[in-house]
């Protein structure tokens, strides 16, 4: 059909006609390019985003584990803590219950050596009497 218009037409205008055609082609490759390097484009957007997503959530995991480590490092020496507390406890009441013990073995030695000593001085008396 293109070839019976153009063998109506003078060389000129079929030159024309040629060159009009290619233009449009040349157009038509050129704006099917640039459509393709938009999507491409995009496509490469997409990629980046996915992959900062990725990127803060592996950051996210990370933090997260070490807020964990935190804590549990913050609790064992909390509890160090408590334990060490309650050795000292122990130990300081360990320490009160010897020195009560010692104060009434003192008291009871002192209450023997005058009970002794009052035992004596009555016997002296009853051996003078």
């Amino acid at each position: 059909m293109m070839a019976d218009i153009l063998s109506v037409m003078t060389p000129p205008q079929v030159e024309a006609v040629k060159k009009a055609v290619k233009r449009r082609a040349v157009k038509k490759a050129l704006v099917k390019k640039a459509i393709k390097r938009r999507i491409v484009k995009k496509a490469l957007v997409k990629r980046a985003v996915k992959k900062a997503a990725v990127k803060k959530a592996v950051k996210r995991r990370i933090v997260k584990k070490a807020l964990v480590k935190r804590a549990v490092r913050k609790a064992a020496v909390k509890k160090a803590v408590k334990r060490r507390a309650v050795k000292k406890a122990v130990v300081k009441r360990a320490v009160r219950k010897a020195a009560v013990k010692k104060a009434v073995k003192r008291r009871a030695v002192k209450k023997a050596v005058v009970k002794r000593a009052v035992r004596k001085a009555a016997a002296k008396r009853a051996a003078k009497a």
